[in-house]
């Protein structure tokens, strides 16, 4: 369930009808680290970080990394340590290489995925480490990873009734599409403070996952939450650097 809160954080989005210049709202260095709750208890915590910008031939990529581990009382019985890397095009942010890691009790997942355009077909080469396998599938548009999806939303011109569609990219190398639409103004209570946010919910499913974006140009994830049968599931703002 901590896993499900934490991709909600990073969903994979593909926004129709977008066009492909970017105001983007971080810098090198950023760092966000969340306080992940259930029922109000204290679960684990998430660090994403922006941590650095890699010049090479064909252009720019942004470093972007993911680390959540479980904490507390719930590492008892549920012990998490989730990491993901995402290599983003500086222009557009979709990803050109993304490594996941997933430890999650007695479930492993480890992969790698490149992502290739060639001229008109968009192609993802994907690697299963855990199992040893290696396949090639055909996109029918550019998709987000999980982690990517957090930068590349916080860059859009974020107001009510705006939709998206998604392309999610999950483990073990599946790709399934999602929905969200920004839905209404609230306001978002995290360790910082509060701060008047723009909510950002997963549309088509049961107990979707719901974002609160900060209404100023940073867009900064300020607060997730979902609904789980023991109760709602949060990851809170803590700390930003």
């Amino acid at each position: 369930m901590i896993r499900k809160i934490v991709a909600g954080i990073f969903i994979l989005v593909f926004f129709t009808g977008i066009s492909p210049c970017f105001s983007f709202p971080f810098s090198e260095g950023e760092t966000l680290l969340y306080t992940i709750k259930l029922i109000g208890i204290p679960a684990g915590n998430q660090v994403l970080k922006v941590e650095e910008t890699i010049k090479k031939k064909e252009g720019s990529l942004y470093f972007l990394t993911s680390k959540v581990e479980s904490s507390g009382i719930v590492s008892v019985f549920f012990q998490l340590k989730d990491e993901v890397e995402s290599y983003v095009d500086t222009e557009t942010l979709y990803p050109q290489l993304v490594r996941i890691s997933i430890k999650e009790n007695s479930r492993k997942e480890k992969m790698e995925v490149k992502i290739r355009k060639d001229k008109d077909k968009i192609r993802a080469f994907i690697w299963d480490k855990v199992r040893d396998k290696k396949w090639v599938r055909e996109l029918s548009s550019p998709p987000l990873d999980i982690l990517s999806l957090v930068y590349w939303i916080r860059a859009q011109n974020l107001k009510i009734g705006k939709k998206f569609e998604v392309l999610l990219l999950d483990t073990p190398g599946s790709f399934k599409d999602i929905k969200f639409e920004v839905s209404r103004e609230d306001k978002a209570y995290t360790y910082l403070g509060v701060f008047p946010a723009f909510v950002c919910e997963q549309k088509g499913v049961k107990n979707g996952i719901s974002v609160w974006f900060s209404q100023d140009k940073r867009h900064l994830p300020l607060y997730i939450q979902i609904n789980t049968p023991l109760g709602y599931l949060t990851a809170i703002l803590q700390k930003l650097n």
